[in-house]
């Protein structure tokens, strides 16, 4: 027996709770689905990063003397001990709020490898920064949310809930959410590999972008050791990508990014641009949603790409139009760093693969063939 999303959300509201923010996560995708659908009922305020959701509540506990919740993945703890310890902790401001915390990585279950040491850690990374904690199951949650508030309240701090994989019962969307219409992802990544040179180094984000290259890579038979596909280190991406391109000068790095990504750590965009690698494309594949954990949507429609990122020094921004316009940049382009804004439609193959190497041989392949092709 599973819970319900209708249920766990009356058990929020019995305690007075409908204020919710946070980076979404696939445990409970279903959750997340059920928050779009009822915005007349509750808020639910999309963060940039986790540590921003620890904010986002703490300045609605401000206004209002409420607890909100914060949702994330436990792979998004590390974003936010920052605020949770020197914000919101019983030292410091004391805050009451609930982390709402999905259980990837969870010992015994199997799972991808950028999860199992959080997946390992996380009850003790939570016990070394003094949050309490409980695991919500289907026949306590109502008691386990009851007593996390009046214990957040007594407190006056974080406490943690944490949702093992399958908690909840399968839900289907009601509200049609706008997504943007465009290019397929694959379909534009496959154009792309086909115009790049063997010589050329791609980085891609965490996700379906990294499957998705790495299946191009092999019905194409592009080396494996040209791309360097990124699992986990979400918004980081372009900052491996940059020293890279510093320090391998004659070789033209592109950063196949997602828009959640990009905007996870927005700062990383201002370093890139201060340093201005003269072999840098950073294209920005932008779907509007985090499809990799059920297809919530991301702040991104609201961003003039073209001013942050010539605000951050890129010397150049292109929204994509047309594949030719891209050909016309890898082909004549020679000021960078640039960057490429290409609207995407949501969707990927139901039978989408996951690479078959593991990271530590992803990064030894990579090594491996910058050093042959520099020599």
């Amino acid at each position: 027996m599973k819970a319900t999303v209708e249920q766990l959300f009356d058990s929020f509201s019995s305690c007075g709770i409908s204020y919710f923010s946070g980076v979404p996560d696939s445990t409970f995708k279903e959750w997340m689905s059920f928050l779009a659908d009822n915005e007349d009922k509750l808020t639910n305020r999309i963060a940039a990063n986790e540590g921003a959701a620890v904010a986002h509540a703490t300045g609605y506990y401000l206004a209002s003397q409420k607890v909100g919740v914060v949702y994330l993945q436990n792979s998004g703890l590390g974003n936010a001990i920052n605020p949770l310890t020197s914000l919101v902790d019983p030292l410091v401001y004391g805050v009451p709020l609930i982390l709402m915390m999905g259980w990837r990585g969870m010992p015994g279950i199997k799972d991808e490898p950028q999860h199992a040491r959080m997946g390992q850690s996380t009850l003790s990374i939570l016990d070394a920064i003094s949050i309490p904690y409980r695991i919500i199951e289907p026949e306590n949650y109502h008691q386990v949310i009851k007593e996390v508030h009046s214990l957040a309240i007594d407190r006056k701090g974080p406490v943690a809930i944490i949702v093992k994989p399958g908690f909840l019962a399968p839900y289907s969307q009601q509200k049609n959410i706008s997504y943007n219409e465009g290019f397929s992802r694959e379909e534009f990544i496959e154009k792309l590999v086909k115009k790049l040179s063997p010589k050329d180094v791609l980085f891609s984000t965490t996700g379906k972008i990294s499957r998705e290259l790495y299946e191009v890579s092999e019905r194409l038979e592009r080396s494996h050791s040209a791309n360097f596909y990124n699992i986990g280190s979400m918004g980081h991406l372009s900052a491996i990508a940059l020293e890279f391109s510093l320090q391998e000068k004659k070789r033209r790095t592109i950063v196949l990014d997602g828009d959640g990504s990009v905007i996870m750590h927005l700062g990383n965009l201002a370093t890139n641009g201060f340093y201005a690698p003269s072999n840098f494309i950073h294209i920005v594949l932008d779907n509007g949603a985090h499809e990799s954990t059920g297809g919530q949507p991301t702040i991104s429609p609201e961003i003039d790409w073209s001013k942050v990122f010539e605000g951050c020094g890129y010397k150049k921004t292109i929204i994509l139009e047309s594949f030719e316009d891209l050909v016309k940049i890898l082909e004549n382009e020679t000021h960078s760093p640039i960057s490429v804004v290409v609207k995407i439609k949501q969707g990927s193959r139901a039978d989408l693969g996951r690479p078959k190497l593991t990271p530590e041989q992803i990064k030894d392949k990579f090594i491996d063939g910058v050093r042959y092709v520099d020599n």
